[in-house]
């Protein structure tokens, strides 16, 4: 992967780039696709995306890969395996039956003789490496790393100065605020440093979003999405020809698609063409599981999926890997 850099010139964002929008009342999708042109044309005026921006090219393996991924047969897996863990051993022949798969970005050697042995068994698999957006994250890797090596406050702050987070009582995690020029700029370094640390096909931006939480105002909480487009927008000036799919529920220019995930009566509202996605479009629908195990549902995720030409997957848990025989089906007359 041949690779230029210019960190500096990326320190371009400021309100003279941003409309901010004030009382809209849309639901949170309609917002999105309302502001996407807009934010694209904006971007396209400024110098330092246009002719200085950092970008990164495929090598020759990953071109060969992007080339079969209108042909591939609609499944995927998302696998945060740690491979020494008690009974997450031993599954990349289950992983590697997988066309698409999405993997932690750890760069710990376990890690990597995993993933290594995942693409020895099918080498034509996409890989995409896992980055978390907006969250506080304690998850290992040269991504978040990056977003750690951060001293000031980058997080999102209520008018009293308290702090929003989600997650269990144990576990609180504050959230970012997109409009913070550092966040921005270690953001898109920790992705560049994610796609580049593995032979990568792309990335998988889980928690890409503003959520309700993250400001009580709508304004506040508009000029955020507006700031977070803008950098998706400038993550793919850097990364033109890698796959990007955000796991969220709304659709966001620049990407090649989204991730539902475990929302099944959403399938068809979120599979929506999206004429402002990177081509090739690559959605993803998740089911996720619990009890025994309930085929009618994941083949009726599945019809619906397919029915739009999205990846499918289900699980219990990302840990364990799961196959059913249906899948076998698909392999074996999808696109064939």
């Amino acid at each position: 992967m041949s690779v230029h850099i210019a960190w500096g010139r990326l320190r371009i964002l400021t309100s003279k780039y941003m409309i901010f929008a004030q009382g809209i009342t849309m639901n949170r999708r309609k917002f999105i696709t309302s502001i996407a042109t807009l934010t694209s044309a904006q971007l396209l005026s400024i110098p330092s995306l246009t002719t200085a921006a950092p970008v990164t090219t495929l090598g020759p393996e990953a071109k060969r890969r992007a080339g079969k991924i209108s042909t591939m047969p609609r499944l995927f897996c998302t696998a945060y395996i740690t491979p020494n863990a008690p009974g997450q051993g031993n599954q990349e022949h289950l992983a590697a039956k997988y066309p698409l798969i999405i993997v932690p970005q750890d760069t710990s050697k376990q890690f990597v003789e995993w993933r290594d042995k995942v693409r020895q068994l099918n080498p034509d698999i996409i890989m995409l490496g896992y980055q978390v957006v907006i969250e506080e994250t304690t998850v290992p890797g040269p991504g978040h790393d990056r977003i750690r090596e951060l001293k000031k406050d980058i997080w999102s702050k209520y008018p009293d100065c308290s702090y929003p987070t989600v997650g269990p009582s144990y576990k609180q995690r504050r959230l970012v605020d997109p409009r913070d020029t550092d966040w921005e700029n270690a953001f898109l370094e920790g992705c560049y440093r994610t796609l580049t640390s593995y032979d990568y096909d792309g990335l998988f931006l889980d928690q890409c979003d503003v959520f309700p939480i993250a400001h009580p105002q709508l304004e506040i909480r508009n000029e955020m999405r507006y700031a977070l487009q803008s950098t998706l927008l400038k993550l793919r000036a850097i990364i033109p020809n890698s796959i990007i799919v955000g796991n969220t529920k709304n659709s966001w220019s620049g990407l090649n698609g989204e991730m539902n995930e475990a929302r099944s009566d959403e399938i068809l509202d979120e599979l929506k063409q999206f004429a402002h996605h990177k081509k090739p479009v690559v959605e993803l629908v998740q089911t996720r599981l619990s009890g025994n195990l309930d085929k009618n549902k994941i083949i009726s995720d599945m019809a619906l999926a397919h029915s739009k030409g999205a990846f499918y997957g289900a699980a219990y848990d990302y840990q364990h890997i799961l196959w059913i025989d249906e899948f076998d089906e698909i392999i074996n007359t999808q696109y064939k």
